[in-house]
């Protein structure tokens, strides 16, 4: 199948232009003006848009910030004469992919669009693979341990519900997910989940983000569409709802309560059918308490309550997430690392892990990157983990034990580092760490080096570095 391309130009010419450049790749579909791109995009999906920054009927940039709001993921690259780069370039800090500029060549646009779709073909690849690894179901969902079970039990309990649903848990724990987990198994599945982050934006923006802008057609201004609005028949994520100004928050129980709304600068309201899932890092009632949250928009989004346990509280998940973190970065980096130590997943299991999932990614993906060898061993944990376990230690023989691992790991690293620097030379590398050349070698064997010392001057030599050139 073709990949789908909409092109948004007013000029007839150029339209037809692009026709004749792409049909024979891409299936095409031409919008003239924005309010018609609008209406196309409710009833079809693209796998990238070709959007010229003047348009009749308003800014390409306001379209690009009303398609990105649609659908976050439709690729976009701006058409623009040569005059117009500098707000090609702004566009791009709003989310378009790149730009292009009339008169185009159209080797320039073949490379560009072919980027920009086996981009997507990669981010499709790397979904695939994540569902495929764990039957789809979310990362902070994998495993069994009886806690775990306990939150899967309540997420599948209330999310044919459609009740209000207030998620707690600790940075990186997965509250996100578990809110996306609902609405899947909920019966509004095929509706949109609309994420609002409410700690992101100032009062003033976060409200228009929320309720959108009736447009003025004497300004040739178009009407902006908000959160509310594309949520509609779905779900609302609202990220740190306790963060909502007070206004802001009786302005939603209304909208909530009475499931009708009207966008800013207008007086017209329509029916608007959503299901709440929130979400919050702080001690709510404690908030109702200081006057920093309504009571009623607390008891509305209370409706049913649901804690994310941290790591540390479902230990026995830890080796099956090490696995899974480990796959996903073999398939980032390459590197075909196969397993992980006993003993290094048993010492993983005890650490807190106070950053939670996100924590265990970042740290497996390291130790996956410097790793270069089939087996993660102890050595290859990360040092900051290895200073921060020193904390936990019970007795003294723990913390011997943890010191001397911290030792070893920083002098792996270190050492490690310089060979780096001076691409494998010994003479250099013993001078900069202010050992004999003799100690250098037998620190390589002592530490576990070797085979990293062999991969560095292995590398100088296809680069066909010599020494004298370092």
């Amino acid at each position: 199948m073709k990949p789908v391309l909409l092109i948004v130009d007013d000029e007839e010419s150029v339209r037809e232009s692009f026709r004749l450049t792409l049909q024979d790749d891409y299936s095409l579909t031409f919008a003239e003006d924005a309010k018609t791109t609008l209406r196309i995009l409710k009833s079809q999906s693209f796998d990238l848009c070709l959007l010229d920054i003047m348009l009749p009927d308003g800014s390409g940039l306001d379209l690009l910030r009303q398609i990105k709001r649609r659908d976050e993921s439709i690729d976009v690259i701006m058409v623009t004469a040569l005059t117009g780069v500098d707000t090609a370039l702004e566009a791009m800090k709003m989310g378009a992919y790149d730009y292009i500029t009339k008169p185009y060549k159209i080797d320039e646009l073949y490379e560009l669009i072919k980027r920009v779709l086996t981009k997507r073909a990669l981010q499709k690849e790397n979904r695939f693979l994540r569902e495929e690894m764990n039957q789809r179901k979310p990362v902070s969902l994998i495993g069994h341990s009886k806690a775990l079970q306990e939150l899967t039990k309540k997420i599948s309990g209330v999310a044919k519900a459609d009740l209000p649903v207030l998620i707690t848990g600790e940075m990186g724990s997965g509250v996100e997910e578990a809110a996306r987990e609902i609405h899947a198994q909920s019966l509004r599945e095929k509706g949109s989940f609309i994420v609002v982050p409410c700690a992101s934006f100032p009062k003033n923006q976060l409200e228009r983000e929320l309720f959108g802008e009736e447009g003025d057609e004497t300004k040739n201004k178009q009407p902006q569409i908000g959160k509310l609005e594309f949520a509609d028949k779905g779900t609302l994520f609202l990220d740190q709802a306790d963060r909502l100004p007070l206004d802001l928050q009786d302005k939603l129980m209304k909208v909530f309560l009475e499931k009708k709304m009207s966008r800013l600068g207008s007086q017209v309201q329509f029916p608007l059918d959503i299901r709440v899932i929130s979400s919050t890092d702080t001690d709510l009632p404690q908030g109702v308490e200081k006057g920093a949250v309504r009571k009623d928009f607390y008891q509305f989004l209370n409706s049913f309550f649901i804690s994310i346990p941290p790591l540390r509280e479902r230990k026995d998940d830890i080796p099956e997430l090490l696995d899974y973190f480990l796959k996903i970065a073999n398939q980032k980096a390459k590197v075909p690392v196969k397993n992980i130590q006993k003993e290094a997943v048993q010492f993983l299991t005890q650490y807190t892990w106070p950053g939670n999932l996100r924590e265990v990614e970042n740290s497996v993906e390291m130790m996956v990157l410097f790793a270069g060898k089939e087996t993660l061993t102890l050595e290859d944990i990360p040092l900051d983990i290895l200073v921060k376990q020193i904390d936990l230690a019970k007795t003294k023989e723990e913390a011997k034990l943890s010191l001397k691992r911290v030792r070893r790991q920083f002098e792996r690293q270190y050492i490690r580092k310089v060979l780096e620097r001076t691409r494998g030379n010994q003479t250099r590398t013993a001078a900069t760490l202010g050992l004999h050349r003799n100690t250098l070698i037998w620190k390589l064997k002592e530490l576990n080096l070797e085979e990293d010392y062999k991969k560095i001057v292995k590398k100088r030599r296809e680069r066909g570095v010599g020494f004298r050139n370092l």
